[in-house]
Protein backbone atom coordinates (compact mmCIF):
# COMPACT_ATOMS: atom_id res chain seq x y z
CA UNK A 1 0.00 0.00 0.00
CA UNK A 2 1.46 3.20 -0.72
CA UNK A 3 0.48 6.17 1.51
CA UNK A 4 0.61 10.04 0.24
CA UNK A 5 1.26 12.76 2.82
CA UNK A 6 0.00 15.81 2.07
CA UNK A 7 0.31 19.43 4.10
CA UNK A 8 0.58 22.66 2.61
CA UNK A 9 2.97 23.24 5.56
CA UNK A 10 6.54 22.25 4.30
CA UNK A 11 8.01 22.29 7.99
CA UNK A 12 5.16 19.50 8.64
CA UNK A 13 6.38 17.55 5.96
CA UNK A 14 10.03 18.00 6.54
CA UNK A 15 9.07 16.23 10.47
CA UNK A 16 7.09 13.40 8.91
CA UNK A 17 9.48 13.17 5.82
CA UNK A 18 12.14 11.98 8.61
CA UNK A 19 10.33 9.82 10.56
CA UNK A 20 9.31 7.87 7.40
CA UNK A 21 12.75 7.78 5.89
CA UNK A 22 13.50 4.80 3.74
CA UNK A 23 9.90 4.07 3.05
CA UNK A 24 9.37 3.49 -0.20
CA UNK A 25 5.87 3.71 -0.14
CA UNK A 26 5.54 7.12 1.50
CA UNK A 27 5.33 9.66 -0.42
CA UNK A 28 5.12 13.61 0.63
CA UNK A 29 3.15 16.30 -1.46
CA UNK A 30 3.19 20.21 -0.39
CA UNK A 31 -0.70 20.61 -1.36
CA UNK A 32 -4.29 20.84 -0.37
CA UNK A 33 -4.56 17.72 -1.45
CA UNK A 34 -2.86 14.35 -3.40
CA UNK A 35 -1.77 15.80 -6.92
CA UNK A 36 -1.12 12.03 -7.32
CA UNK A 37 -4.53 9.38 -8.25
CA UNK A 38 -5.19 7.80 -4.87
CA UNK A 39 -8.10 5.28 -3.97
CA UNK A 40 -9.01 6.94 -0.34
CA UNK A 41 -8.06 9.60 1.90
CA UNK A 42 -8.36 9.42 5.55
CA UNK A 43 -10.19 12.50 7.30
CA UNK A 44 -11.27 13.00 10.93
CA UNK A 45 -14.14 12.32 11.90
CA UNK A 46 -15.46 16.07 12.85
CA UNK A 47 -14.78 16.68 8.74
CA UNK A 48 -16.56 13.56 7.63
CA UNK A 49 -19.46 11.78 9.74
CA UNK A 50 -21.70 14.49 8.98
CA UNK A 51 -20.57 15.21 5.53
CA UNK A 52 -20.47 11.52 4.22
CA UNK A 53 -23.19 9.71 6.49
CA UNK A 54 -22.27 7.62 9.79
CA UNK A 55 -22.07 7.70 13.49
CA UNK A 56 -18.46 7.65 15.51
CA UNK A 57 -17.07 4.34 16.03
CA UNK A 58 -14.69 4.51 18.85
CA UNK A 59 -13.50 1.42 18.32
CA UNK A 60 -12.94 0.91 14.38
CA UNK A 61 -12.00 2.88 11.69
CA UNK A 62 -15.08 3.31 9.18
CA UNK A 63 -15.00 3.32 5.24
CA UNK A 64 -17.41 5.47 3.74
CA UNK A 65 -18.27 6.35 0.16
CA UNK A 66 -18.50 9.63 -1.11
CA UNK A 67 -22.01 9.81 -3.09
CA UNK A 68 -22.08 13.46 -3.18
CA UNK A 69 -19.78 14.01 -6.15
CA UNK A 70 -17.57 16.95 -4.58
CA UNK A 71 -14.14 16.42 -5.89
CA UNK A 72 -12.80 14.00 -2.42
CA UNK A 73 -12.09 10.63 -2.97
CA UNK A 74 -14.70 8.08 -3.71
CA UNK A 75 -13.69 6.62 -0.23
CA UNK A 76 -13.38 8.43 3.06
CA UNK A 77 -11.54 6.57 5.85
CA UNK A 78 -12.53 8.06 9.08
CA UNK A 79 -10.37 6.72 12.06
CA UNK A 80 -11.44 6.29 15.15
CA UNK A 81 -10.48 9.01 18.27
CA UNK A 82 -9.68 7.28 22.03
CA UNK A 83 -12.82 6.50 24.06
CA UNK A 84 -13.35 9.34 26.49
CA UNK A 85 -15.04 9.32 29.53
CA UNK A 86 -16.67 12.13 31.21
CA UNK A 87 -13.96 13.35 34.68
CA UNK A 88 -15.76 14.40 38.11
CA UNK A 89 -15.94 17.91 36.58
CA UNK A 90 -17.65 17.29 33.38
CA UNK A 91 -14.90 17.43 31.58
CA UNK A 92 -13.69 14.91 28.73
CA UNK A 93 -10.51 12.83 29.62
CA UNK A 94 -9.55 9.35 27.69
CA UNK A 95 -10.78 6.16 29.25
CA UNK A 96 -8.07 4.95 31.64
CA UNK A 97 -7.47 1.83 29.75
CA UNK A 98 -6.53 3.46 26.52
CA UNK A 99 -4.41 6.05 28.66
CA UNK A 100 -0.80 5.06 27.32
CA UNK A 101 -1.63 4.51 23.71
CA UNK A 102 -0.62 7.48 21.37
CA UNK A 103 -3.86 8.93 19.65
CA UNK A 104 -2.23 9.12 15.86
CA UNK A 105 -1.28 5.44 16.37
CA UNK A 106 -5.32 4.19 17.65
CA UNK A 107 -6.20 6.02 14.51
CA UNK A 108 -3.45 4.84 11.77
CA UNK A 109 -3.28 0.96 13.37
CA UNK A 110 -7.34 0.78 13.05
CA UNK A 111 -7.38 2.49 9.55
CA UNK A 112 -4.60 0.17 8.33
CA UNK A 113 -7.07 -2.38 9.89
CA UNK A 114 -9.91 -1.60 8.17
CA UNK A 115 -8.54 -1.16 5.04
CA UNK A 116 -6.89 -4.69 5.05
CA UNK A 117 -10.40 -6.06 5.89
CA UNK A 118 -11.83 -3.83 2.72
CA UNK A 119 -9.19 -5.67 0.28
CA UNK A 120 -10.67 -8.99 1.81
CA UNK A 121 -13.96 -8.23 0.97
CA UNK A 122 -13.82 -6.08 -2.52
CA UNK A 123 -12.81 -6.51 -5.49
CA UNK A 124 -10.89 -3.55 -6.06
CA UNK A 125 -8.57 -3.05 -3.37
CA UNK A 126 -7.40 0.49 -1.29
CA UNK A 127 -3.63 0.71 -2.72
CA UNK A 128 -3.25 4.09 -2.64
CA UNK A 129 -4.33 6.27 0.86
CA UNK A 130 -4.12 9.97 1.05
CA UNK A 131 -2.67 10.83 4.84
CA UNK A 132 -4.13 14.50 4.53
CA UNK A 133 -2.74 16.09 7.95
CA UNK A 134 -4.75 19.13 7.72
CA UNK A 135 -8.11 16.96 7.52
CA UNK A 136 -6.67 14.65 10.65
CA UNK A 137 -5.91 17.40 12.80
CA UNK A 138 -1.99 16.16 12.25
CA UNK A 139 -0.48 19.56 10.77
CA UNK A 140 1.53 20.99 13.46
CA UNK A 141 5.12 21.43 12.78
CA UNK A 142 6.66 20.46 16.63
CA UNK A 143 4.76 16.85 16.48
CA UNK A 144 6.97 14.29 16.68
CA UNK A 145 4.47 11.68 18.30
CA UNK A 146 1.93 11.25 15.43
CA UNK A 147 4.52 10.73 12.96
CA UNK A 148 6.38 8.42 14.56
CA UNK A 149 2.97 6.54 15.43
CA UNK A 150 1.80 6.30 12.08
CA UNK A 151 5.17 4.71 11.08
CA UNK A 152 4.54 2.20 13.77
CA UNK A 153 1.44 1.27 12.77
CA UNK A 154 2.49 0.97 9.14
CA UNK A 155 5.24 -1.10 10.00
CA UNK A 156 2.56 -3.60 11.74
CA UNK A 157 0.70 -3.37 8.92
CA UNK A 158 3.22 -4.52 6.76
CA UNK A 159 4.22 -7.33 9.19
CA UNK A 160 1.00 -8.78 9.42
CA UNK A 161 -0.08 -12.25 7.12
Amino acid sequence: MQLVITSRKAETLDRWQHVFEGCDDVVFQRALRAETPVDAVLMAGIFAIERYGSRHDLHRAQILENHRGDGWHDLIIVPPTLPMTRDGRGGWKVQPEYEGIQPAYYAASRSFRAISEWNDEHEVPIAAVEVNLPMLDMDRPVDDSSPRSFRQALEEYRERP
